[in-house]
């Protein structure tokens, strides 16, 4: 049943259902393991024990070394701790990402071209929004520094071409940066195959606690901590560890893997659904649909419609999707996304992003499908009878 209390919850992508059995395990440590993990006594050397066996078990489930982890608050502090290294060299600095990173790359880019010494190169996308690997070996330069290029885009599901990127960033050895936040849990990755320096994640995208993500540097890589302070994550981020939520996060992501092909299927069968049925309607349009995408993420439009007015409708029937976009006061703007992939802008201020998760139902799909349907006809209707 759809109510108030449990709503038809789309917007995975944004931030996933905290896993229930997660959430009650990080209670029972947050009530017994309160110790600062710095403080030498018993129960600061308990509180270090989980912090450092979290760690040892994300480093195991992801094929690298724990001192090679770097805890840190979420995706948007891992991706800036690698772009703002730079700031700290007065020596020329070129950069290359893409036009459709999320923003907590693009704005940092932004600022650090603000620098006389940086550059920053934007490679374009496709019009099913795959960056174009070809255009990365024109833009190499003898300064450029880093390579950072996303899994797959959060608003279209897009998979991108990370491995042949990485392979043309070790033939100029350069050294290469993957925001992994949408794709971790969801789809599978080998960052030691891909001889990636860099890689950012978070918990809060799959069913683990929000606060907490991860930096992996490889052994050798250059960093320059972004919190100075204290000698916590071995020097490289000040501040005292957040034992309760690493925990979490080693927890949910063991779960989530070890549940990964029932959970895609799932939702790789929904995703199907919704598409054929949308598809059969007047006005559909997808966005990303023939590529490679996440299973759990759809991007759409309907022609000649507002998803302003599409989002306001179905959010009054208990419904929680996305427009995947930036909203500035109260208005959705065009998506840089979808306008990096040739749409105008009017086309993409219809478009929707539907993501699902571990706890989607087959009854939310249903409803959401029936409801659609609903406010796309009706709204169809009102534009032709209106003058």
């Amino acid at each position: 049943m759809i109510s108030p209390e449990k709503p038809a919850y789309f917007d995975y992508n944004a931030t996933a259902v905290l896993l229930p059995h997660i959430a009650e395990k990080m209670a029972r440590v947050a009530q017994s393991q309160f110790g600062n993990p710095s403080s030498p006594h018993q129960k600061g050397r308990e509180a270090k024990n989980i912090l450092e066996d979290s760690r040892a078990r994300l480093a195991c489930l992801l094929g690298i070394e724990p001192d090679e982890l770097l805890f840190t608050s979420g995706g948007s502090e891992s991706n800036n701790s690698v772009l703002r290294q730079f700031l700290q060299t007065s020596e020329p600095v070129h950069i290359i990402t893409s036009r459709i990173e999320h923003p907590s790359i693009l704005e940092t880019c932004r600022i650090l071209e603000r620098m006389s010494h940086i550059e920053v190169s934007y490679l374009p996308v496709d019009s099913e929004g795959r960056v174009v690997s070809e255009t990365l070996k024109p833009a190499i330069r003898s300064h450029t520094r880093l390579i950072s290029i996303m899994t797959a885009n959060n608003e279209t599901g897009v998979i991108q071409p990370v491995e042949s990127l990485t392979a043309i960033a070790r033939e100029y050895q350069i050294p290469f940066h993957v925001d992994c936040v949408q794709g971790l849990g969801k789809i599978p990755m080998d960052w030691r195959e891909w001889g990636i320096h860099y890689a950012s994640a978070t918990a809060h995208k799959f069913g683990g606690p929000r606060g907490i993500g991860l930096l992996y540097i490889k052994k050798g890589s250059p960093f320059t901590s972004l919190i100075a302070g204290g000698k916590q994550e071995r020097e490289r981020r000040a501040g005292t560890e957040n034992v309760v939520l690493a925990y979490g996060f080693a927890e949910a992501l063991d779960w989530t893997l070890n549940h990964r092909e029932a959970i895609n299927r799932r939702m790789t069968s929904f995703k199907d659904q919704i598409i054929r049925i949308f598809q059969a309607n007047e006005g559909f349009f997808l966005n990303g649909g023939r590529v490679r995408c996440l299973p759990n993420t759809i991007n759409f439009g309907w022609h000649g419609l507002s998803a302003e007015s599409l989002l306001i409708s179905l959010d009054l029937d208990q419904i929680a999707v996305s427009s995947g976009s930036a909203c500035s006061s109260g208005a959705i703007e065009a998506s840089p996304v979808l306008l990096a992939m040739g749409l105008d802008k009017q086309k993409s201020k219809a478009c929707l992003r539907v993501s699902m998760g571990w706890n989607t139902r087959q009854e939310e799909v249903d409803y959401f499908i029936e409801r659609m349907l609903f406010h796309t006809k009706r709204l169809y209707a009102k534009k032709r009878t209106t003058p």
